[in-house]
């Protein structure tokens, strides 16, 4: 229940009474009006709608008067609210205006028989004839008088006389006038720097009677007794006040004025003339890029805390190695970057960086890593002329020279990568670290397969640009055919596929003339380990050559000039030897005569081993 009622209203006789109240519930509560506790008279109009109740009694009559009360009630509860009604038998007295401190009498002319009685209220209160009130009745007549008036002597009077036939009662406003009170406080102090604040206020609560025409706004330091006029002819409620030191600390006060005069101060805090926030805490840690021999570009980040107050901008400093500090731009810088000229080649340079707001400069950031002037550094060219060395059926030997270009910065090594024919995928071969050297075997190649190689090299910067083989790479084996010289020749074979179940292979080396169907060895003993026995013979015989070879390769000596020889090499297993493979046709120690290239197996007794290739080169 929002009752939209005074606690008291008065309405003049013959006028119409109004009330009303605003009514709110779930559900809509039941509505009932009451006079004295009564049902109202049955000419008042009383009205319900969805959102309050309205009653109106028309032709008002002082009987009308007394007390209205409203109930509002449902399930969750009831409300009450009451008014009181005077209705006025005469004409309202104009009010009356006095200055405070003067003498009011009220006089009033009564008639009746028997001869009535007279009463004075006001706020409620029936007026005795004490202290500054004195009332005066006779038969006639009654008089109320009010000693050096104030401001709370303002209000309305009634005055009601009565007797047995009835009574009226009559009103009359008095207006006490006086200076006003004090601003209604606190003293605001909205903005606080060096050189001004602005300060607000509020009304006072009291305008003495009369409209508030002027503000008079004063100042002090808090150290001195005199008072400033800072402004005396405003009517607003908020001021800037200009021209203070910084670092004094003001006392402000405020007084109201009216026509009648000027009333009490209100009084501020003390207020230290100083920014009320922070200075900016550091930027973050500069980083250096865009290094050229007398240039760099120095950025940062914005720091955690502005102070309360925008960032104006940022002050760049650099120095050499363990030299000072040196302001590098003139006017505050915007942006959080800054290209730095004028820096020397070869010199050692850091930077660190300082934000700024209206109160000042934060201290500084952390100084930037240590960057050299020296010529940009890029990523390095090219390598030169990559090519195949050597291949095998699932290696390829790679060779390249480094690049006529390092980018400005030592190589530091290269990237291998492989495409497989019918894709577009390169992939890298050496994924863990870089090739140092500027070769390279590619393993794991799948034989019959083709490949597309390239190379990058990589300096500091990064990778540079790739260069490709100019020709696919076949996986196989390279056949080479036999060579030989007058004295001596050198033989190279595979080891088998397949070990017998061992992987300890051996090989005998033996050699017999032409003729001869003795085989001797080339090389004597044996090893545990994977080897070959290699024969020769330039007869019947075999003479074995070397019989310890971990290799698949073996230069033999000695050779008769003119003599026709036989080789054959035997794979040899812990089990032991396999038989041996020999070349069909005898090979004459002289100059190069002919060259041949064979396929052929071996077979043992214990294992079965293909022996892929057997290689004889002559020099």
């Amino acid at each position: 229940l929002d009752a939209n009622m005074a606690r008291e209203q008065h309405v003049k006789a013959g006028d119409t009474l109004r009330l009303s109240a605003v009514i709110k519930g779930v559900p809509f509560p039941k509505v009932s009006w009451k006079k004295e506790d009564h049902e109202v008279s049955p000419k008042a109009d009383i009205e319900v709608t969805g959102v309050g109740s309205k009653l109106e009694i028309r032709n008002t009559v002082h009987e009308d008067g007394g007390v209205y009360s409203l109930t509002v009630e449902n399930p969750a509860g009831s409300k009450t609210v009451s008014v009181k009604v005077v209705v006025l038998d005469v004409k309202l007295i104009e009010g009356l205006v006095v200055k405070a401190g003067t003498t009011v009498r009220l006089p009033a002319i009564m008639r009746g028989v028997p001869v009535p009685t007279a009463k004075w209220v006001t706020d409620d209160a029936e007026i005795k004839s004490e202290g500054r009130h004195k009332i005066e009745t006779d038969d006639y007549s009654t008089v109320l008088t009010i000693k050096d008036c104030i401001r709370k002597d303002t209000g309305e009077y009634l005055l009601t006389v009565s007797n047995a036939a009835g009574s009226k009662t009559v009103a009359l406003h008095l207006t006490v006038l006086d200076v006003p009170g004090p601003p209604t406080g606190p003293i605001n102090i909205l903005e606080v720097t060096p050189e001004h604040m602005v300060i607000s206020w509020r009304h006072p609560k009291d305008d003495g009677g009369s409209p508030i025409i002027n503000y008079i706004v004063e100042k002090r330091q808090s150290k001195k007794e005199t008072w400033g006029v800072v402004s005396s002819g405003t009517s607003h409620t908020k001021i800037k006040i200009p021209r203070l030191q910084k670092g004094c600390e003001y006392i402000f006060r405020v007084r109201a004025e009216n026509k009648i005069g000027i009333g009490a101060p209100l009084d501020s805090e003390p207020t230290v003339a100083k920014y009320t926030f922070d200075p900016p805490s550091p930027p973050g840690k500069p980083t250096v890029y865009d290094i050229t021999e007398n240039a760099a570009t120095v950025a940062w980040t914005l720091p955690i805390s502005d102070g309360g107050t925008p960032i104006t901008g940022y002050i760049l400093e650099r120095r050499e190695a363990s030299g000072k500090w040196i302001r590098v731009n003139k006017t505050p810088i915007l942006d959080m970057k800054y290209r730095v000229t004028g820096l020397f080649e070869g010199n050692t340079y850091e930077f660190r960086v300082l934000a700024e707001n209206m109160v000042g400069l934060s201290k500084p950031s952390p100084s930037s890593d240590p960057i050299k002037a020296s010529r940009p550094i890029t990523p390095p060219g090219p390598p030169i002329n990559p090519k195949l060395k050597d291949k095998t059926r699932e290696t390829a030997d790679l060779v390249w020279t480094k690049p006529l270009k390092d980018g400005g910065s030592p190589i530091l090594g290269y990237i291998v990568e492989c495409q497989k024919t019918g894709t577009t995928q390169w992939n890298r071969i050496n994924k863990d670290e870089l090739i140092r050297q500027c070769a390279f075997r590619v393993p794991g190649l799948i034989e019959g397969n083709e490949y597309k190689f390239r190379i990058k090299a990589v300096n500091i910067v990064g990778e540079g640009e790739p260069r490709e083989l100019a020709e696919t790479v076949l996986a196989k084996d390279i056949l080479s055919p036999p060579e030989i010289r007058k004295t001596f020749v050198y033989l190279k074979w595979r080891r088998p596929d397949y070990d017998g179940g061992s992987p300890n292979l051996s090989y005998h080396v033996e050699r017999k003339l032409k003729d001869s169907d003795e085989w001797e060895r080339v090389h004597k003993g044996s090893i545990k380990e994977t080897h070959y026995m290699v024969d020769k013979s330039d007869r019947k015989t075999w003479a074995t050559v070397t019989a310890e070879l971990k290799k698949t390769s073996f230069n033999i000596v000695n050779l008769v000039p003119g003599n026709e020889y036989f080789f054959r090499v035997t794979a040899v297993n812990e089990y032991g030897p396999g038989v041996p493979s020999d070349i069909p046709k005898p090979i004459l120690a002289s100059d190069p005569l002919s060259k041949y290239t064979f396929m052929h197996f071996l077979s043992f007794s214990f294992i079965f081993i293909p022996l892929l290739s057997i290689k004889i080169f002559h020099f």
